[in-house]
């Protein structure tokens, strides 16, 4: 027997029936030899499979597909023969026999199921698939010019001090301490690996690549470090990330014959320039949250231009193009988001920080990170909520 799915339950099947036809009516008339036929289009397809139900507990499966057959709506029906089909169950009849220890069969006519609906779209999914892109793209264009052993010498040297700047913007950066020292650790592996990696192009684009990652890229299968970030701090950080990406880290120490060689300086404006435009896919995608309120989520808006007009005057036209959808992407994802403008008050004699928050229906610890508390017993003055 072949196997086939309807509303995500397997049975059994070993033949099926298909019809289909046109919806033609044919008209006769007295005296004419000729008749007269009406094509009104093309009949709705009807499809027949026959489930088997075996065994002295069958009762239970053939119970439940009866269920799923009687409920409402379409669903997709997995066909052992014509592939995938959305449809509606239409009718059905059982048989039961007592022959060869006992089966059960229900037959089940499908008709087309009508419009398939289309899941209500995430812009933050399109977001996060949006800032991947731009990271791949960047990955995708880089390459470095072949360089003497010196001169690799030289590059790797240099490299190594400009990851070093790096590893200490992400310091001086306030990250949450966990997220930093995850970042800072991958740096360190880079360097660590530098000598071979150089060697190779896409080994050493990946190895940056994941530095993108460890700074906040979303990684596509549901991993990302800013998941649990609180609401109230993201902006802020995306906006230190983001001045990563535009922070120049150019002046390295270059000694040597080889500190003028042409290929080697070529490949350390290369690597500088897929490094920016990484970091900031990571601030990208680390803007892509829910924000408590609109002068959070602008703050977080104001940060990503930040740290992308910098990056793509210089960008060749696929790098360019990909940021590019990767910003919009994202506003698109903010913007839509249904946000409460801020509201304020003007606390005369000083309350609990609690208390002002549970009047303003804020988290309390939002409202401390927003209104920069000094002592949450003590608040008065203008609060924002």
């Amino acid at each position: 027997m072949s196997r086939a799915t309807f509303r995500d339950f397997e049975f059994l099947t070993e033949s099926h029936d298909a019809k289909g036809g046109r919806r033609l009516v044919v008209h006769e008339y007295p005296g004419a030899n000729v008749p007269r036929v009406e094509d009104f289009g093309e009949k709705a397809w009807d499809w027949s499979l026959t489930a088997y139900f075996i065994g002295p507990d069958y009762d239970q499966p053939r119970n439940e597909f009866l269920t799923l057959l009687a409920e409402p709506g379409p669903d997709w029906l997995i066909h052992p023969w014509l592939g995938s089909l959305w449809v509606r169950a239409h009718e059905w009849s059982v048989s039961e026999t007592n022959e060869k220890g006992g089966y059960c069969t229900v037959k089940v006519e499908f008709v087309p199921g009508g419009e398939i609906l289309q899941p209500e779209l995430d812009y933050s999914d399109v977001a996060q698939a949006a800032c991947r892109d731009a990271a791949a793209a960047a990955v995708e264009d880089f390459d470095l010019q072949p360089m003497s052993a010196n001169a690799l010498q030289s590059y790797v040297a240099a490299v190594h001090q400009r990851l070093e700047g790096l590893r200490k913007i992400i310091s001086l950066a306030t990250l949450p301490l966990a997220w930093a020292s995850t970042a800072m650790n991958v740096i360190q592996g880079v360097k660590a690996d530098l000598a071979a990696i150089a060697a190779l192009p896409s080994a050493y684009a990946n190895a940056l690549l994941g530095i993108a990652h460890a700074l906040g890229l979303s990684t596509g299968d549901g991993r990302n470090i800013a998941a649990d970030l609180q609401p109230g701090s993201r902006a802020g950080i995306v906006g230190r990330i983001g001045k990563a990406a535009g922070t120049s880290r150019k002046a390295v120490t270059l000694t040597g014959a080889s500190a003028s060689d042409a290929a080697m300086l070529a490949n350390l404006r290369t690597e500088y320039a897929l490094e920016q435009r990484l970091i900031a896919a990571a601030a990208l995608s680390v803007a892509v949250a829910d924000y408590p309120s609109e002068t959070d989520r602008d703050q977080a808006l104001a940060a990503i231009d930040k740290a992308i007009n910098g990056i793509l005057p210089s960008a060749p036209d696929d790098v360019f193009q990909a940021t590019e959808n990767a910003r919009a992407a994202v506003v698109r994802a903010l913007l839509d988001q249904d946000i409460k403008p801020a509201v304020s008050r003007n606390v005369a004699h000083p309350l609990p920080a609690v208390l002002i928050a549970h009047n303003l229906g804020v988290d309390e610890e939002i409202f401390l990170q927003r209104n920069a508390v000094r002592h949450p017993l003590f608040v008065n003055g203008v609060v924002n909520g």
